[in-house]
């Protein structure tokens, strides 16, 4: 079972006319009777625009022709509409680097002549581009800026379509709640409008929230009735994204006939209207039924088509879903190397994701410290410049003031001086107090980030490889003697995700902690080891924790590199060894000093694991992953590492560290 693609389906760029090719064929008939530049530019500008919904050759072709013609009559804001028009054929075939590029050329003139309406027209088109590449911080920022001209002018239809693309952003930010708010806002006020290709828009990203909420048969009739509205009105893009949803429906139902219908029509509308990025993502869906369905090679041979465009488009979203679905591939077909391979692209797209996202959060943050930090050095400095004043006010007091005021002036001089004196400690002292909530107030979002996604991980991830696995044993008994290839590689993928599941979970652990102790990492490798004596009950395991090391405190990172290290090495013993004992210490190491004595060694701590089995030939063996693994995790916690074998004697690995 593959992830659900729910492609949230954004409002477009602008607005499909019901029958432009008949729109075209006008436009031409009048660019035929000769008119004068320009009308003539206007007309080629036109025919730009409806062509990318007909055929994006065409439209590159007659866009190139009203740029050149605008830059010929030099009327910045007919150039600038040249520009955008042309924006949108690279927009359909799908090149966003080179949308953005143009958007920006033209939102530069907008800004000269300061065309407020063609700006805010700009940011909103900006912002659904950045929207398509999942780059969703600059896709709030071009919307926001968007919406507020929007709501400053009162243009209701305009502010609700940027509200609506804000709710599909909390959408991918996983704020269901949020999004479903917006996304009933706006359906209310585009039905009562008869906004009606909005109104479809809207419906897709509601029923995509009501999949995520397990509500499948409401999500369904959402999506009909989508469908039933765009067709009334020919809106090609909305079709395509609702079949696209529907087809990922029945292909969970099991319904696989029906899935394929409802995903060849997506393909049709994409193509018809030569929509290449959603053209793509509807392969990607077929890449999908095509692996459920036990296509291997031609689900293969799609996702080798779609990966070179997400790679030079950066659409990180979607290159996580490939990446998915070739793990899914290559396992079945059991080429376990690839499936490691495309696993670990997977989770690194997806800490990519996640990291991009902490780290803004924490410069964020930080900025909001610097600030305060600033703040307070002001107050702190006026403080100094106050008592500097006071100071020559004493002298000036007593100069004039005469011997007899002397004293009393000494003395006042002396309670103000003091007086000031606490005031400015208690300055420092509430500026150190703020420092310090700053921090803790930084560590406390910093940790909620971490159990959120953590949180993510279980419930999203976590429950559909679960589902996976729970969907593959029932297939396993449904076929149970009447196929035993099937059968073999129905538990081939189960077992493989069943040790998915348990790495996730592993990985949860780490997330969930800022500092693991050795009381932990003993707990998680002896509970390990225990389920590997349980798995080989003709092995015999030895888990040995030496004297000092169960006051150690590791970070996160070390403790789970610690236990890869350990779980790698021992399953090596296992799947290749032949052995029949495993053992596993850690211990403290006694500083080594040269010489001289003058320099120590920064290795303080050991893990050795050892086993009795068949052994390999360092000069001979090719090393495979797990090694390359031990060795580079060992580098990551500043340590070293040594694996060391002979044939017939066992292998023999130790991490200092």
């Amino acid at each position: 079972m593959k992830k659900l693609i729910l492609c949230v389906f954004l409002v477009t760029l602008g607005t499909q006319a019901q029958n432009p090719i008949k729109i075209v064929d006008s436009l031409k008939e009048v660019l035929a009777t000769k008119p004068d530049k320009p009308k003539r530019a206007k007309l080629l500008a036109d025919l730009t625009w409806y062509y990318a919904m007909i055929n994006s050759d065409s439209a590159e072709v007659y866009g190139k022709a009203s740029l050149d013609l605008a830059r010929e009559l030099g009327d910045a804001a007919v150039i600038a509409q040249a520009i955008s028009d042309f924006a949108v054929v690279k927009y359909t075939q799908g090149a966003y680097d080179a949308t953005i590029q143009k958007y920006k050329e033209a939102l530069a003139i907008r800004e000269k002549l300061k065309d407020e309406n063609g700006i805010a027209s700009l940011h909103f088109k900006m912002g659904t581009v950045y929207h398509k590449k999942t780059q969703l911080d600059s896709a709030m920022s071009y919307y926001l800026k968007a919406l507020k001209y929007y709501e400053a002018t009162g243009n209701k239809v305009l502010t609700n379509s940027a509200q609506s693309n804000i709710g599909a952003l909390h959408f991918n930010q996983k704020n269901y709640s949020e999004a479903m708010s917006y996304f009933e806002k706006n359906i209310t006020f585009f039905r009562k409008n008869n906004e009606l290709k909005l109104l479809a828009n809207a419906m897709v990203n509601k029923a995509s929230i009501q999949l995520i909420q397990r509500d499948t048969l409401a999500a369904q009739n959402t999506l009909m009735e989508s469908i039933s509205i765009s067709k009334s009105i020919n809106t090609i893009e909305t079709l395509g994204s609702a079949y696209n949803n529907l087809s990922e429906i029945y292909l969970a139902q099991g319904k696989i006939k029906e899935a394929k219908e409802a995903l060849s029509l997506s393909l049709k509308y994409r193509e018809d209207a030569n929509l290449n990025a959603d053209i793509a993502s509807s392969k990607l869906t077929m890449a999908g039924l095509q692996n459920a369905t036990g296509n291997f090679n031609a689900a293969r041979e799609l996702l080798k088509e779609l990966k070179p465009y997400y790679l030079k488009e950066d659409i990180k979203e979607k290159l996580a879903t490939l990446y998915l679905q070739n793990s899914i591939n290559f396992s079945a077909t059991r080429n376990f190397d690839s499936a490691q391979y495309y696993t670990q692209a997977y989770t690194r797209i997806q800490d990519e994701v996640y990291g991009e996202n902490a780290m803004k959060v924490t410069n964020e943050l930080e900025e909001k410290y610097q600030t305060e930090k600033k703040e307070n050095q002001i107050l702190e400095q006026r403080a100094q410049l106050a008592e500097k004043d006071l100071e020559v006010r004493q002298k000036n007091t007593w100069m004039y003031g005469g011997f007899s005021l002397a004293i009393l002036l000494g003395l006042l001089g002396y309670l103000l001086y003091n007086q000031q004196k606490l005031k400015n400690r208690q300055l420092t002292k509430e500026a150190e107090l703020q420092t310090a909530l700053s921090k803790i107030e930084t560590q406390n979002k910093l940790q909620e980030q971490r159990l959120r996604i953590s949180r993510d991980l279980h419930d999203n991830i976590g429950s559909q490889l679960t589902f996976v696995t729970s969907s593959i044993d029932n297939l396993k008994y449904a076929l149970e003697g009447s196929n035993e290839k099937i059968t073999q590689k129905l538990g081939i993928i189960s077992e493989f995700t069943t040790q998915t599941i348990y790495e996730l979970r592993d990985t949860i652990w780490a997330m969930n902690k800022t500092k693991i102790t050795s009381e932990d990492l003993q707990v998680r490798i002896a509970n390990f080891m225990d389920k590997a004596g349980k798995a080989a009950a003709d092995v015999s395991f030895n888990f040995k924790v030496g004297d000092g090391v169960s006051n150690r405190v590791f970070t996160s990172i070390q403790g789970m590199n610690m236990y890869r290290i350990i779980q790698e090495s021992v399953n090596n013993s296992l799947k290749y060894a032949n052995a029949k004992n495993i053992s596993v210490r850690i211990e403290k190491t006694p500083k080594k000093t040269t010489n001289n004595d003058k320099h120590t060694s920064s290795h303080d701590l050991k893990i050795e694991i050892e086993d009795d089995g068949i052994g390999f030939n360092e000069n001979t063996i090719e090393a495979g992953n797990g090694l390359s693994n031990i060795k580079k995790r060992a580098r990551d916690i500043g340590g070293d590492a040594t694996i060391a074998s002979v044939e017939g004697k066992g292998t023999f690995t130790r991490v200092l560290f």
